[in-house]
Order: C-alpha cells, then structure tokens, then sequence
C-alpha cells in the first residue's frame, strides 16, 4: 500500500506516518521508486498508536510500547505495564487537580479583596513569602 492508502484507511495524515517512521514508531517501509510501499502489518500498527495517544500516552511511551519489549512479549504484558504507569500519572493529575477547584472555589465563595495588593498579601501569607513593604506613594 502506499502511503496515501495507509492514511486513508487509518484516518491519518500522510505527513503523521512519516513522523512516526522516523520516530522509530514505525520500521522504515520498503522503497519502490523513492516511494513508499507499506504492508497490511502497518494498520494494526497505527491503529495501536492513534489509540494509545488518545488515551494521553507520549511518543516515547508508544515507542517503548512498540519496540521496548522482547518480540515475544505478549501484548497485554506490554499494556499492563505501561497502564500501570499512566495509572499513577493520572492519579497524581486528578489529586492536583482537586486540589485546584478546592482552592478555587474557596477563593470564590471568600474573597472580599477590593484590589490585587490585599490579594497578594493575603497569598504571600499562605506561600510563606515575607510581607513586602506598602508601596504607598506620597506626592508632595
């Protein structure tokens, strides 16, 4: 197949199956002409990495995914160790995450500053940060 083909039966940019060749996601494919010639294997191929990127899996975590393992490493071993990982990736998101509404909504429902200098006092108190001289100006 060529590389039009392949896209189009992925749903994926031809320039996106070059990039992912010369990542290393993919093996280089067999050249006809100076034309790409690609086998059915590379459907599956793409079909797995569209798949772990929309489930926020980085480029090198595919790589390892693809080519990381032992050729005879079953896929779901490959799978359970990567998703592990994400896992706690995503756990860590979601704790920060939760953290920021609560934090948020506090900020919401409390805040009666009427200018961002009583803001910025107050949050130096809860950063820690030493409070800073008043910037009062005086005219003469």
């Amino acid at each position: 197949m060529t590389i039009g083909e392949v896209a189009a039966r992925v749903g994926l940019a031809a320039s996106a199956i070059r990039y992912y060749e010369k990542a290393g996601l993919l093996k280089p494919a067999a050249r006809i002409n100076g034309r790409r010639l690609y086998s059915d294997d590379v459907l599956h191929q793409l079909i797995v990495i569209r798949f772990a990127k929309d489930n926020a899996f980085t480029l090198p975590e595919i790589k390892c995914l693809l080519r990381g393992f032992p050729e005879t490493t079953a896929a779901s071993t490959r799978w359970k160790k990567l998703a592990r990982g994400k896992i706690a990736e995503l756990e860590s998101t979601i704790a920060k995450a939760q953290a920021m509404k609560q934090m948020l909504e506090s900020l919401a429902s409390r805040c009666h500053c009427r200018s961002l200098a009583q803001c910025a006092r107050g949050f130096s108190r809860r950063l820690g940060i030493p409070a800073q001289p008043s910037n009062r100006s005086s005219c003469s």
